[in-house]
């Protein structure tokens, strides 16, 4: 699944160097996949509410000097970063690249109208349920995002669950 999240991120949007982060980050798999595109001074920050998956996080993080493990509710952590962001750090995270693996209920209008408000470069967004993942791509639309690649997994043969890799870009950017 790392190998596909990475395929999914748009190199002409990626920058190493911006504020990326890795929402609902888990043991920082994700995260892990972004360093590495980018190499050892990858900026990169994994936010997870379990504070057990978020230790793990850290550990596999380790190794990169710019990426850090945090506990919290995306949410809530979303919220107080869109509070206290300087005018520096608003221009990092519009360069970053976000990867998001929502729990089946997705993402939801309040995390997507943050991540409008921080407008990253590009969405990387994983999703198990196909109809939050409608949703959500409306919330996107809505805050100028489109899609621009989508990759359906059948990672669970003969049952009705796919896995779902969806890649959205700001309107206003234009394709390289």
């Amino acid at each position: 699944m790392t190998a596909e999240v990475r395929a999914a991120i748009d190199p002409d949007f990626f920058d190493a160097t911006a504020l990326n982060l890795d929402l609902y980050g888990g043991v920082g798999l994700f995260a892990v996949a972004l360093a590495d595109l980018g190499g050892p001074s990858t900026r990169v920050t994994s936010v997870e509410s379990d504070e057990r998956a978020t230790e793990h996080a850290g550990e596999n993080l380790s190794e990169w000097v710019g990426a850090f493990a945090e506990t919290g509710t995306v949410e809530k952590w979303l919220r107080a970063l869109d509070q206290r962001a300087t005018p520096g750090e608003r221009s990092r995270l519009a360069a970053g690249t976000v990867v998001l693996d929502p729990p089946r209920s997705g993402a939801g209008r309040e995390v997507m109208a943050a991540l409008g408000r921080i407008a990253p470069a590009q969405i990387v967004y994983v999703a198990c349920d196909p109809v939050a993942l409608s949703r959500d791509i409306a919330f996107a639309r809505e805050h100028g995002y489109h899609p621009t690649r989508l990759r359906a997994l059948d990672l669970f043969p003969h049952t009705h669950h796919v896995e779902t890799i969806v890649t959205f870009v700001k309107d206003a950017n234009p394709r390289g």
